[in-house]
């Protein structure tokens, strides 16, 4: 354990191991942070974190491989983040999915697929705030970003790229409720919550561009006309909005669900 406080700031990241998170990593990295990469996935976050240091030399990337609704090793993992830094400045909550197979009817919705999609969307996201909010608060100051989903309003016709969408609706309408109340909790404590909602992204690499690029030429034609801007978004755009979520900046935004879905909502 070190003594000295960083002199950069520190920003947590889940689901790090692969697309948003890792260009999310990158931005961050860009904007001053040093960055603990956390996602289940070790040697995607092995090529990540050897992609940022070629990228930011100067800066500092930690990898920590762990399951995200593992309470103890949650509990573990930000003890170790701390002993490193002496501080977390903002968490990132990238983590989730909605499973790899199109389910679109109730009855073919197996409770292990209903679970586990709840579990990686807002219980990972719970255990995070849980042991990240006493070492902010030890520092009255703090940046929780969730990500929900347009999604959570409920979506009809084609899946998409969407997995089990009803367990997925579910856990980003959670997301939403859990980002608006603890915002609430943590008001006068210097810690603002905020929330993503991102439309379809399309980042560099990872699940999501894989689905996407496996779909005819039709399905994905008629995903851009479903948008009204007549386009996926970026990685880079949903990065620049943690980006301000995070900075000392927004320190009166909290509370908020903002979309990034090219005027979906």
């Amino acid at each position: 354990m070190t003594d000295a406080i960083s002199d950069r700031p520190v920003a947590v990241i889940t689901g790090a191991a692969h697309g948003l998170g890792a260009q999310i990593a990158e931005r961050l990295l860009a904007d001053g942070f040093s960055v603990a990469l956390l996602d289940v996935h070790e040697y995607g976050l092995a090529a990540v974190a050897e992609r940022l240091s070629h990228l930011h030399p100067e800066a500092e990337a930690r990898t920590y491989a762990l399951d995200l609704s593992d309470e103890a090793r949650v509990a573990e993992v930000f003890t170790e983040i701390e002993a490193r830094w002496r501080r977390v400045d903002a968490l990132v909550n990238t983590a989730g999915g909605s499973g790899t197979v199109p389910v679109r009817d109730i009855e073919e919705l197996s409770l292990d697929a209903w679970t586990t999609v709840l579990r990686n969307n807002i219980t990972s996201a719970f255990l995070c705030a849980r042991y990240a909010v006493p070492i902010m608060r030890r520092r009255n100051f703090g940046r929780i970003v969730n990500f929900s989903s347009g999604i959570s309003q409920g979506i009809a016709g084609p899946t998409g790229t969407v997995g089990a969408r009803l367990a997925y609706a579910t856990s980003k309408g959670a997301v939403n409720s859990f980002t608006k109340q603890l915002a609430k909790d943590l008001a006068l404590s210097g810690i603002t919550v905020n929330a993503l909602s991102p439309g379809l992204i399309v980042p560099h690499e990872g699940r999501i561009r894989t689905m996407f690029s496996s779909l005819s030429s039709e399905s994905q034609a008629a995903i851009r006309d479903s948008i009204p801007m007549g386009r996926p978004g970026t990685g880079e755009e949903v990065a620049a909005a943690v980006s301000y979520l995070v900075s000392t900046q927004a320190g009166f935004t909290s509370g908020a669900i903002l979309s990034v879905d090219g005027a979906a909502a």
